[in-house]
């Protein structure tokens, strides 16, 4: 063979290979952030925002603002569907059914909030309110309040739990001592389409001593005195594979994930 033919094919060889490496190496290139579906960017967006903050509980009013926006501009440009609509469809169900994470706390209104000592106790106007069911506002930041019972979920996300075929809604919470099950049966609102409106029924703590303490008698009692066994609602805004984002009766703003690690505590 001349050194000519040999030249050649060495040539050729290290052209194949690179063509090979070429090949392998795209086989595994994932598209950046900026080629994905400009939802998925904003969802993106949105996890790292509330990443790190303790369910909202160590943030500024500032980001609050940001985060919000971006929660608005998800809640506009995509609304989620009825609640009517998501039980017809067998798709929608799917999405909004089973365990959620709540990832993010925070006020629905961050430029009316004051720094009154009183000001989670003032009246705030809400349309289309339910009847015997209170709006007063909750400055809810890394703190759920569920029936009345307030939860501090700032170190570790709680579950929210659907469970379509039985018309219920759950939150269980993790605590040093145990986990607290709470909620019950909801039914659809007349007055806003993507609201359910819930009657707490169930309150457990489980404690890790193996006792077991059910306490849904409490809210027996508060139905009594109140007329009404309704105490709260949620909305449903925001309705992906991967996120949901509500809102509740008492002014706040909640992010939910269907996987845990999407979102650093």
């Amino acid at each position: 063979m001349s050194s000519y033919s040999t030249i050649h094919t060495v040539a050729f060889c290290l052209a194949s290979l690179a063509v090979l490496q070429t090949a392998t190496a795209f086989s595994s290139f994932q598209l950046p952030k900026l080629f994905e579906p400009i939802q998925k960017q904003q969802e993106i967006a949105l996890l790292e925002a509330i990443s790190s903050t303790q369910n909202g509980k160590n943030v500024t009013p500032l980001k609050q603002k940001n985060v919000l926006a971006m929660v608005t501009g998800l809640e506009t440009k995509y609304p989620s569907p009825s609640l009517a609509d998501i039980l017809k469809n067998d798709a929608t169900r799917n999405k909004l059914d089973g365990t959620w994470f709540l990832q993010y706390t925070s006020p629905s209104i961050i430029e009316d909030l004051t720094i009154d000592a009183n000001a989670n106790d003032a009246e705030w106007k809400i349309e289309n309110a339910e009847e015997n069911i209170t709006t007063k506002r909750y400055n809810a930041k890394g703190s759920v309040s569920a029936g009345g019972i307030e939860v501090d979920v700032s170190k570790d996300p709680p579950k929210q739990i659907f469970e379509l075929a039985n018309s219920s809604v759950f939150n269980e919470v993790k605590l040093d001592y145990g986990s607290v099950r709470v909620g019950g049966p909801f039914r659809l609102s007349e007055k806003k389409g993507n609201r359910a409106v819930v009657s707490f029924k169930e309150l457990k703590i489980n404690t890790k001593f193996g006792l077991t303490l059910d306490l849904g008698f409490l809210f027996t009692i508060r139905a009594i005195f109140s007329g009404s066994d309704e105490s709260g609602w949620l909305e449903t805004t925001y309705l992906s594979d991967g996120i949901r984002i509500g809102r509740g009766n008492k002014g706040s703003m909640f992010v939910l994930t269907r996987d845990k690690s999407d979102v650093n505590p």
